[in-house]
């Protein structure tokens, strides 16, 4: 049969509601092909007919497409509005309840594991947060809790989160127990009738809609914004653009980043997101005696005072800007910019963090060697 990959694509699209045009056309004949074998089925009208009548089929042949690629930290918008809503937001209240964080589509499960490095990396405990990671495809959370992952995943990584976190082996690399057992993975249908179970601060799904046709799409919002607290964060792709969203925290941005709608809880109204000039400096006392030793040239005893301050509030952009000035002076400028980037990660407004990472990536070039005349 002619063109066997366009008929699957309008069975999956009424049946399930994906999006045909977002998998290759060569990946849906091959998966087809896959399942016609396992059904020992030669005619392509009889697999149509089995695919139409069955949901399970239509599940086996999802699962058989080439699992999504993905990787760790794939864009730095998300992981930045997550820091700054936890920094600005959550460490604001008197109260802590633990952080509750859904990533969904999880596929392989990179991007739910990068909201738990994200986390622990600003210095939240483990007993603090949890994610939960959904998807409905079978085969890839088998991946997901395996967690070993190849060189490409971990690409946009910096060397320290790989350190701290993957250990190298053969097959790849395997993520450590502290971030794995921060996550739960979990089968889930979207379109389905099985309730998510739980209230979520941060709901992540960056690619969640690349799957699904603009009817499913808005389903699908409306389902996760209802499982989203007051104030909560959703973050979601270029392509979950809707006209009636909650409010947009964070415009112009390649993701479209929401804030819930405050709501009144108990009669009294939920605070605003205070802005970082409003949040009291942690450890402040300490850096301005650390600056104080950073303009006398006392760089060690300076950099000692800054990492007591990260080791109480990692999140402290200043104190990271303080080690990449200390690096700066005594010539690492290496190590400089990967301090002035994450004071930037921390508080992407910090001006003295952006001119110090330009400059370390002036004096950090060769120059070029002086021509002499000859005589």
């Amino acid at each position: 049969m002619k063109n066997l990959e366009l008929e699957i694509g309008r069975i999956l699209r009424r049946a399930m509601g994906l999006n045909p045009q977002a998998v290759r056309r060569e990946d849906l004949r091959a998966a087809a092909a896959t399942r016609m074998s396992a059904q020992a089925i030669r005619s392509p009208s009889a697999y149509l007919s089995l695919l139409r009548a069955s949901r399970r089929e239509r599940q086996l042949l999802v699962e058989s497409v080439s699992l999504p690629h993905t990787g760790f930290f794939p864009q730095s918008a998300p992981f930045e509005a997550l820091q700054r809503w936890v920094t600005n937001h959550w460490l604001a209240r008197p109260s802590k309840k633990p952080l509750r964080l859904l990533g969904v589509p999880c596929a392989t499960g990179e991007e739910p594991y990068s909201l738990a490095i994200t986390l622990l990396e600003l210095g939240i405990q483990p007993h603090q947060f949890h994610v939960d990671a959904a998807d409905i495809n079978d085969r890839a959370l088998r991946h997901a809790a395996a967690a070993v992952y190849p060189d490409a995943s971990l690409a946009a990584t910096t060397e320290a989160v790989r350190e701290r976190y993957f250990q190298r082996e053969a097959q790849g690399h395997r993520l450590c127990p502290s971030v794995r057992s921060q996550v739960s993975f979990l089968k889930l249908d979207l379109l389905g009738s099985t309730p998510l179970g739980e209230s979520y601060d941060i709901i992540y799904g960056r690619s969640l809609m690349i799957y699904f046709e603009p009817s499913a799409q808005e389903r699908i919002i409306q389902r996760l914004e209802r499982s989203l607290k007051p104030a909560g964060l959703l973050i979601v792709g270029p392509r979950e653009r809707q006209r009636k969203r909650a409010k947009l925290i964070v415009p112009g941005w390649s993701e479209e980043i929401y804030q819930a709608n405050l709501r009144k809880d108990n009669g009294r109204e939920t605070l605003p997101v205070p802005r970082p000039s409003e949040a009291a400096s942690p450890g402040s006392s300490r850096l301005k005696q650390a600056t104080t030793l950073l303009e006398d040239r006392q760089l060690n005893e300076a950099a000692a005072l800054c990492v007591q301050v990260l080791h109480e509030h990692r999140a402290c952009a200043q104190a990271v800007w303080l080690l990449g000035r200390i690096a700066q002076l005594e010539g690492r400028y290496a190590e400089a910019r990967e301090f002035f980037r994450r004071a930037l990660y921390l508080q992407p407004r910090l001006k003295q963090a952006r001119e110090g990472l330009l400059e370390s990536e002036k004096l950090a070039k060769p120059q070029p060697a002086r021509k002499h005349k000859s005589a």
